[in-house]
């Protein structure tokens, strides 16, 4: 249904016109295709290269997707080994206070057993004193764990915050915006040229026809 339409463009372009010998008939059917083709070939491409287009911008968008779930898994797997150790330490930790109670207790006990047995009073000053002294390194003891405890839960804390910088930051970097398929743009460039070509094949076969040679047929 084109080819009449876009015939003379083709005519143009190859070099003829329809004001020829009938010895170039079969010309004038390629000038036809040739004609169509300079118009709708950049309409074609046009469509081909909105596709294309398409097609990248979901291969990104399935891309983020498997990146983004390979972040996440990441990040759960660093956080969650983080507070296994966190609560591993801070297990240890107090089973260290725990045990220092309990040598405290049994240390007094047998201080006090060996007072009563050497007829010491146990409200003697020398033998509070010297509860006194052992109830000190004990709390001394205490405090520089709980002090190495309190220390040990804000590294943790610093270096989890650290982890969800560095996730935010990696999910930045993963989805980044994805551009879409410039339908309208594309699609009036092409029209753009097909019209230029249009428009060129016209002129060229204008200034064919006006330098072509004309005839006279005789009267007889």
């Amino acid at each position: 249904m084109c080819l009449p339409i876009f015939g003379a463009a083709g005519a143009a372009l190859l070099g003829t016109t329809g004001a020829t010998t009938g010895a170039l008939a079969s010309t004038g059917v390629i000038a036809q295709a040739v004609g169509t083709m300079s118009v709708l070939g950049p309409l074609a491409q046009g469509m081909l290269t909105i596709g294309a287009q398409g097609q990248q911008a979901s291969m990104q968008a399935e891309a983020q997707k498997r990146a983004t779930i390979a972040e996440n898994a990441r990040y759960s797997q660093q956080v969650s080994a983080m507070r296994k150790q966190q609560a591993t330490e801070s297990l240890r930790l107090a089973q260290e206070v725990s045990a220092a109670n309990r040598a405290s207790m049994e240390a007094m006990a047998r201080k006090e057993v060996s007072a009563a047995e050497g007829g010491i009073s146990l409200g003697s000053a020398s033998f509070l004193a010297e509860m006194r002294d052992l109830e000190r390194q004990v709390g001394e003891h205490n405090y520089a764990i709980q002090q190495n405890q309190y220390l040990a839960d804000q590294a943790y804390e610093m270096r989890a915050r650290d982890l969800g910088l560095q996730t935010q930051q990696n999910y930045i970097n993963i989805n980044k915006p994805i551009a879409t398929p410039n339908v309208l743009g594309t699609m009036l460039g092409a029209a753009t040229t097909s019209l230029g070509n249009f428009s060129d094949a016209k002129r060229l076969q204008a200034r064919q026809l006006s330098s072509a040679p004309t005839t006279t047929t005789p009267i007889e």
